[in-house]
């Protein structure tokens, strides 16, 4: 079945997505963007996120994808929105008896300071 999870970068709208790290998805956001790194460059910061999504798994041709759309099964969902530099993450999105925020919309800097939730 798996653990999936995506992140949904804003405005471009690519969905970055793991098959078995949903769990972790909150925390590789965080150790990305804790990297202070192109927090101002849309296309690296989409990288850099997914290369430590990836960080374990860098040869293998299962577990993760870039796509378009949000899976009808996603377990976790980080909204990253570049433009505004905020991040928010909801369990089961696509779900009207289970969705609950697990981080409400906040900015970066307060993310990695813990002011979230």
């Amino acid at each position: 079945m798996g653990e999936r999870g995506q992140v949904h970068i804003k405005p471009s709208g690519v969905y970055l997505y793991t098959h078995w790290g949903a769990d972790e998805l909150i925390s590789n956001v965080r150790d990305a963007l804790a990297k202070k790194w192109r927090w101002n460059d849309q296309e690296y910061l989409t990288r850099i996120i997914f290369d430590v999504m990836k960080e374990t798994d860098v040869t293998s041709e299962t577990g993760y994808g870039i796509g378009t759309k949000l899976h009808g099964d996603t377990k976790v969902l980080v909204e990253i929105n570049c433009e505004n530099k905020t991040i928010k993450a909801i369990k089961y999105p696509n779900s009207k008896e289970y969705k609950k925020d697990l981080l409400k919309e906040t900015s970066f800097t307060d993310f990695l300071k813990g002011d979230s939730k």
